[in-house]
Protein backbone atom coordinates (compact mmCIF):
# COMPACT_ATOMS: atom_id res chain seq x y z
CA UNK A 1 0.00 0.00 0.00
CA UNK A 2 1.62 3.25 -1.25
CA UNK A 3 0.65 6.10 1.11
CA UNK A 4 -0.43 9.40 -0.97
CA UNK A 5 -0.50 13.08 0.29
CA UNK A 6 -3.97 14.15 0.83
CA UNK A 7 -4.46 17.43 -1.79
CA UNK A 8 -5.45 20.48 -0.33
CA UNK A 9 -7.66 22.75 -2.64
CA UNK A 10 -7.84 26.76 -2.65
CA UNK A 11 -11.31 27.24 -3.09
CA UNK A 12 -10.82 31.40 -4.51
CA UNK A 13 -14.18 32.37 -5.38
CA UNK A 14 -17.87 30.90 -5.57
CA UNK A 15 -17.85 29.61 -8.57
CA UNK A 16 -15.10 27.66 -7.83
CA UNK A 17 -16.61 26.83 -4.62
CA UNK A 18 -19.82 25.76 -6.17
CA UNK A 19 -18.11 23.61 -8.97
CA UNK A 20 -15.95 21.65 -6.46
CA UNK A 21 -19.23 20.51 -4.66
CA UNK A 22 -21.54 20.09 -7.55
CA UNK A 23 -19.61 19.59 -10.92
CA UNK A 24 -23.33 19.15 -12.88
CA UNK A 25 -24.06 22.82 -11.88
CA UNK A 26 -22.20 23.71 -14.97
CA UNK A 27 -25.05 25.96 -17.05
CA UNK A 28 -27.36 24.45 -19.50
CA UNK A 29 -25.74 25.28 -22.98
CA UNK A 30 -28.07 28.51 -24.63
CA UNK A 31 -30.44 27.15 -26.86
CA UNK A 32 -31.44 28.85 -29.86
CA UNK A 33 -35.41 28.77 -29.43
CA UNK A 34 -36.44 32.39 -28.36
CA UNK A 35 -39.10 31.30 -26.13
CA UNK A 36 -36.86 28.92 -23.81
CA UNK A 37 -34.46 32.29 -23.88
CA UNK A 38 -37.18 33.94 -22.43
CA UNK A 39 -37.76 31.93 -19.87
CA UNK A 40 -34.25 31.65 -18.91
CA UNK A 41 -33.76 35.25 -18.35
CA UNK A 42 -36.74 35.81 -16.57
CA UNK A 43 -35.42 33.02 -14.67
CA UNK A 44 -32.26 34.55 -14.08
CA UNK A 45 -33.09 37.79 -12.84
CA UNK A 46 -36.01 36.83 -10.72
CA UNK A 47 -35.75 33.44 -9.43
CA UNK A 48 -38.95 33.61 -7.51
CA UNK A 49 -41.35 34.80 -10.27
CA UNK A 50 -41.74 31.73 -11.52
CA UNK A 51 -43.36 29.71 -9.00
CA UNK A 52 -47.10 29.07 -9.03
CA UNK A 53 -48.87 29.79 -12.89
CA UNK A 54 -46.73 29.08 -15.80
CA UNK A 55 -49.37 29.70 -17.86
CA UNK A 56 -49.84 33.77 -17.04
CA UNK A 57 -46.53 33.89 -17.01
CA UNK A 58 -46.33 32.29 -20.96
CA UNK A 59 -49.03 34.67 -21.35
CA UNK A 60 -47.28 37.34 -20.17
CA UNK A 61 -44.44 36.93 -22.33
CA UNK A 62 -45.96 36.09 -25.40
CA UNK A 63 -44.52 32.95 -25.65
CA UNK A 64 -47.31 31.29 -27.64
CA UNK A 65 -47.44 27.77 -26.06
CA UNK A 66 -48.84 26.37 -23.01
CA UNK A 67 -47.12 25.83 -19.79
CA UNK A 68 -46.87 22.54 -20.28
CA UNK A 69 -45.41 22.80 -23.87
CA UNK A 70 -42.79 25.80 -22.11
CA UNK A 71 -41.98 22.80 -19.70
CA UNK A 72 -41.20 20.46 -22.75
CA UNK A 73 -39.24 22.97 -24.45
CA UNK A 74 -37.46 24.20 -21.68
CA UNK A 75 -36.23 20.74 -20.85
CA UNK A 76 -35.25 19.65 -24.15
CA UNK A 77 -33.67 22.64 -24.99
CA UNK A 78 -31.32 22.93 -21.60
CA UNK A 79 -31.60 19.56 -20.12
CA UNK A 80 -33.16 20.19 -17.37
CA UNK A 81 -36.49 21.26 -16.28
CA UNK A 82 -37.68 24.64 -15.44
CA UNK A 83 -38.74 24.00 -11.29
CA UNK A 84 -35.45 22.65 -10.48
CA UNK A 85 -33.37 25.40 -12.97
CA UNK A 86 -35.43 27.81 -10.91
CA UNK A 87 -34.77 26.26 -7.37
CA UNK A 88 -30.73 25.96 -8.60
CA UNK A 89 -30.82 30.05 -9.27
CA UNK A 90 -32.80 30.86 -5.93
CA UNK A 91 -29.80 28.80 -4.11
CA UNK A 92 -27.07 30.17 -6.01
CA UNK A 93 -28.64 33.92 -5.49
CA UNK A 94 -28.54 32.84 -1.64
CA UNK A 95 -25.14 31.35 -1.96
CA UNK A 96 -23.87 34.67 -2.82
CA UNK A 97 -26.19 36.67 -0.32
CA UNK A 98 -24.91 34.61 2.76
CA UNK A 99 -21.66 35.23 0.73
CA UNK A 100 -20.96 38.72 0.67
CA UNK A 101 -23.87 40.26 3.50
CA UNK A 102 -23.97 39.36 7.32
CA UNK A 103 -28.13 39.12 6.81
CA UNK A 104 -29.89 36.50 9.34
CA UNK A 105 -30.04 33.19 7.14
CA UNK A 106 -33.82 33.46 7.60
CA UNK A 107 -33.97 36.91 6.06
CA UNK A 108 -32.19 35.51 3.22
CA UNK A 109 -34.43 32.52 2.65
CA UNK A 110 -37.11 34.95 2.53
CA UNK A 111 -35.51 36.88 -0.20
CA UNK A 112 -34.66 33.84 -2.25
CA UNK A 113 -38.50 33.04 -1.94
CA UNK A 114 -38.91 30.93 0.77
CA UNK A 115 -41.16 30.36 3.35
CA UNK A 116 -39.98 28.83 5.84
CA UNK A 117 -35.99 28.98 6.71
CA UNK A 118 -35.87 24.86 7.78
CA UNK A 119 -37.30 24.10 3.70
CA UNK A 120 -34.37 26.55 2.57
CA UNK A 121 -31.74 24.95 5.15
CA UNK A 122 -32.69 21.56 3.54
CA UNK A 123 -32.44 22.38 0.11
CA UNK A 124 -29.80 24.37 0.95
CA UNK A 125 -27.73 21.32 2.41
CA UNK A 126 -28.71 19.07 -0.65
CA UNK A 127 -27.28 21.41 -3.23
CA UNK A 128 -23.82 22.26 -1.71
CA UNK A 129 -23.60 19.37 1.09
CA UNK A 130 -23.15 22.13 3.74
CA UNK A 131 -26.06 24.67 5.97
CA UNK A 132 -26.23 27.94 5.24
CA UNK A 133 -24.32 28.90 8.46
CA UNK A 134 -21.36 26.36 7.92
CA UNK A 135 -21.38 28.04 4.18
CA UNK A 136 -21.02 31.57 6.14
CA UNK A 137 -18.63 30.42 8.35
CA UNK A 138 -16.37 29.02 5.56
CA UNK A 139 -16.38 32.51 3.19
CA UNK A 140 -15.65 34.34 6.19
CA UNK A 141 -12.82 31.96 6.68
CA UNK A 142 -14.03 30.79 10.55
CA UNK A 143 -13.98 27.27 11.30
CA UNK A 144 -17.09 25.04 10.58
CA UNK A 145 -18.31 23.41 14.09
CA UNK A 146 -18.20 19.81 13.95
Amino acid sequence: MIYERPVVHSWGNLQKFLALFSPNRIHPPISDDWRVQKLRSLIDVDPTKVQRNLDLVCKELRLCVSARQARRLFKECTGVGIKEYRMKRRLDVAAYELQTTDMPIKAIAGKAGYRHASTFTKHFLKQFHLRPIDFRRLWNGRDIAA
